[in-house]
């Protein structure tokens, strides 16, 4: 990512949203915040390597501000990619592993259809620059953790149907269905709706796990 001035030393992002109880750390926490959100609203609108100018008019402080709080447009965002992943558990929502299969399977259609669109913008602006963090490459692998975990936990019943090696490969394929890269591919690549990308991603959860020899419908 091109810098609006040299770096200077970095530091690992920490939970954004952790507000301090000192007034004085509060103000500045705020005021780190708001920079974040900055980056975030404008990656939102399409602009996927803002300069540190744009970020600072839109968080509305002055540049120098900017580079009191950030190293540089990387750490930034770094920092930014830490206020995803919050963001990306809030959206989080438990689907029951005892409710029919069917129901199961359209219920995370729409829960990962929903949380997809929402995270589009900033994911994609994160994907240019992930060759190059090894922070945003940490964040990407526990959003990967993350959907892992809640797939295991979801088709629980029919992925235990298996042994190994089939029972990993097979979750391996739904995450992979349910991934942003999927429906990126559905949303932007096919030019699909929502709903219809939706649709493809029921299509092939129930004919990944037709594979368990469950009722699938």
């Amino acid at each position: 990512m091109a810098r609006d001035r040299a770096a200077r030393p970095s530091t690992k992002p920490a939970n954004p949203a952790a507000e301090p109880a000192d007034g004085r750390a509060a103000r500045s926490h705020r005021t780190r915040l708001a920079i974040i959100d900055a980056m975030r609203a404008l990656h939102a609108e399409g602009e996927l390597r803002p300069t540190a100018r744009a970020i600072a008019q839109r968080a509305e402080v002055s540049l120098r501000t900017v580079w009191q709080h950030f190293a540089d447009l990387e750490t930034l965002l770094a920092h930014a990619g830490e206020r995803d992943h919050q963001v990306l558990l809030s959206l989080t929502r438990p689907i029951s592993p005892e409710q029919p299969l069917e129901a199961r399977i359209e219920a995370f259609a729409r829960h990962r259809a929903r949380l997809l669109e929402k995270m589009t913008p900033s994911w994609r602006a994160a994907r240019l620059e992930e060759p190059f963090s090894k922070e945003l490459q940490r964040i990407k692998a526990r959003t990967f953790a993350l959907a892992r975990d809640q797939v295991a936990t979801v088709f629980g019943p029919e992925l235990d149907r298996l042994d190994e090696p089939e029972r990993t490969r097979l979750l391996d394929c739904l995450v992979a269905a349910g991934s942003w890269e999927h429906w990126d591919a559905l949303r932007t690549g096919l030019k699909l709706s929502r709903p219809a990308a939706r649709e493809v991603l029921v299509t092939s959860v129930t004919a990944l796990l037709a594979r368990t020899g469950a009722d699938v419908g």
